[in-house]
């Protein structure tokens, strides 16, 4: 066993360099050469309705809301003691969702929109 341990160890790579490539050229990426105009239509063009929803969201969480202030006022004063009703409840629970669908969707938008502006600020250098 200790003679194991003093043994050179060799190192075997996942990829022989002597087999050959199966598909060359996919070691570097591929260019293409888009005029100004194609690539304003390509950076304009919105594919995904993500706005949308975020407004629908806010639509949504803007009807609730002054079933939610009186849910809420109600609660406070009264003093805990509150007999919550099921259309208060479903009020509440539908606010507070929309919030959370109109936040995540309004960031995730945003990073969008932030990375399709850095695409195409990288593409014009490139240029």
């Amino acid at each position: 066993m200790a003679d194991d341990k003093t043994a050179p160890a060799t190192v075997t790579t996942m990829k022989s360099p002597t087999t050959p490539s199966l598909r060359p050229g996919l070691d570097k990426p591929t260019r293409h050469t888009v005029s100004n105009e194609e690539l304003d239509a390509l950076c304009e063009s919105r594919r995904e309705y993500i706005t949308e929803y975020v407004w629908a969201a806010f639509g949504v969480a803007i009807g609730t809301l002054p079933g939610t202030i009186a849910l809420l006022s109600g609660y406070i004063s009264s003093g805990g003691n509150y007999v919550f009703r099921v259309e208060g409840l479903m009020q509440f629970g539908l606010f507070c969702a929309a919030l959370a669908v109109a936040t995540s969707m309004g960031l995730m938008a945003r990073r969008r929109a932030l990375r399709v502006r850095d695409i195409e600020a990288d593409i014009r250098m490139r240029a």
